[in-house]
């Protein structure tokens, strides 16, 4: 069985205080009006004082981001509330976005963390878009990417691209979890690469067909052209897959297929964790 649960309890939302954050906010309100989840709405605010400055200049420096602090706060509350219908807890902490981000997913035991992205490639990407692909990579928990400019839906139809693997088994489990919460219809795709040997379905077995509406297809060529050709069709309202990683001289990977449906589906990606 897998660790992770849906609907969640608790929910992490980073923000940077962008339109693709406030998107974020908008499925959170969906989540909030479902399930009444606790909302956690984190700010990063950094600064790092210059070598140079002198004690007068820390000290005026220190005021005025206590200032800002403040400021950042009452605006996060108000937004907070105005997008999700309810209020929220405001954390404002002076550390860099992704190590603020994982100790606070760790810290408060979040069940998910929501965060939005500017989905841009190359570098011209913004810096909530690295910060949100750096968090789908390290994240212990589930995390869900979300492009500024997606429109809030209830989720009714669950895509989730199968693979053979434990992470691929562990996101079954979550989708199916999602599936049933949400009353949506699960779509299980297994996106065979070109020579792999022939399936058939069914490809799951009765304890997932018993917790909610299920369809399954079975396509051949290349998974990640297969699985976004699938989302042009069947147009679903959210995308969950596993963590699959591949090492490299850099540390952790992502897939190729992976990393190619985050850059171009425009429905929401829920990344899974390995157990």
């Amino acid at each position: 069985m897998s660790p992770y649960r849906f609907p969640p309890r608790k929910v992490l939302l980073p923000t940077d205080m962008s339109e693709a954050s406030a998107a974020a906010l908008g499925f959170a309100k969906i989540l909030h009006e479902q399930f009444h989840t606790v909302n956690y709405l984190l700010h990063a605010h950094y600064f790092e004082m210059p070598v140079y400055f002198s004690s007068g200049q820390m000290e005026l420096m220190k005021r005025e981001l206590e200032q800002s602090r403040r400021l950042a706060s009452e605006h996060l509350a108000r937004q907070g509330q105005a997008a999700i219908g309810a209020s929220v807890e405001v954390i404002i902490v002076e550390k860099p976005p992704l190590e603020a981000i994982l100790e606070a997913a760790r810290e408060l035991e979040v069940d998910l963390i929501l965060m939005g992205t500017h989905g841009r490639r190359g570098a011209g990407r913004l810096l909530l878009g690295s910060v949100a692909e750096r968090v789908l990579r390290e994240s212990a928990r589930p995390v869900m990417a979300i492009r500024q400019n997606w429109t809030p839906v209830p989720v009714r139809h669950v895509l989730c691209p199968l693979k053979d693997s434990e992470a691929g088994r562990t996101a079954l489990e979550y989708a199916a979890q999602v599936a049933k919460a949400s009353g949506a219809r699960l779509l299980i795709l297994h996106a065979a690469e070109e020579g792999a040997p022939a399936m058939e379905c069914p490809l799951v077995g009765d304890e997932i067909r018993q917790t909610c509406q299920v369809e399954e297809s079975v396509t051949h060529g290349d998974a990640a052209h297969t699985i976004l050709e699938a989302t042009q069709n069947l147009k679903p309202d959210l995308i969950v897959m596993g963590s699959d990683r591949k090492p490299s001289f850099l540390g952790e990977l992502f897939s190729s297929t992976t990393q190619k449906v985050m850059q171009a589906s425009p429905a929401p990606i829920l990344v899974v964790p390995r157990v």
